[in-house]
């Protein structure tokens, strides 16, 4: 965990939360475009099937926002951890220099 307040486990679960989400949302596209309306009546079918055809494009659209959110996050965690790192290093190499430790 960051001192700056940046929790790197809680950062990383909005990711996986995400990607769930991402999951269910594919789910759903594929079910919404694997449902038949054969069993409609016939004035009715074309409009179901247009409104299925949406709907499934609709969840697959947010799949594809779910990922780039948790995409997003776990860029986030390498940058913050990149850069915590990099400062822990400078801030040790500054400790060496100052002499042996007391």
């Amino acid at each position: 965990m960051s001192t700056m307040g940046a929790d790197y486990n809680q950062l990383s679960l909005g990711s996986t939360n995400w990607l769930a989400l991402a999951e269910l949302m594919t789910s759903t596209s594929r079910d919404l475009a694997g449902q038949g309306t054969g069993a409609l009546a016939p004035g009715v079918q074309s409009a179901a099937q247009a409104f299925l055809t949406a709907w499934s494009g609709y969840a697959a659209e947010s799949s594809t926002l779910a990922t780039g959110f948790a995409d997003a996050l776990d860029a986030r965690v390498t940058d913050y951890s990149t850069t915590d790192q990099g400062a822990e290093s400078g801030l040790t190499d500054l400790d060496g220099r100052l002499g042996p430790a007391r």
